[in-house]
């Protein structure tokens, strides 16, 4: 099944239809997502659920409770054990998580991190 450009979002008492390109971040709450745009939405869906059901090209999960749109993010800051903060669009940072290390590095072109001996 391909990814449609876009996620209908519950939101009140309507679906409303938001672009992928729209999506800056979007951070897990129990069995909730919240989505952020120009606005903040609340999604009843877990995040590895919603995961499965956007392009892995565009987002990227950086932490088990985030997700990142690739082209929100305007820097990463390396810090110790591999782990980045990554300045987005929005003037939001995200942590990322060491076991995502992979997954950000390759995502955004980044030289892996190398210890320091």
């Amino acid at each position: 099944m391909t990814p449609h450009p876009f996620l209908a979002v519950r939101w009140q008492d309507r679906y409303v239809i938001v672009s992928h390109a729209s999506i800056v971040r979007i951070e897990a709450c129990n069995d909730r997502v919240r989505i952020y745009t120009d606005r903040v939405y609340a999604h009843r869906e877990t995040l590895t659920a919603l995961c499965m059901r956007l392009p892995r090209e565009t987002f990227v999960r950086v932490h088990r409770s985030h997700v990142v749109n690739v082209s929100a993010v305007r820097a990463a800051r390396a810090r110790s054990h591999g782990e980045y903060v990554l300045e987005l669009r929005d003037g939001s940072t995200v942590a990322t998580g060491r076991n995502f290390r992979a997954d950000v590095e390759d995502s955004l072109g980044l030289a892996p991190t190398r210890a320091v001996a």
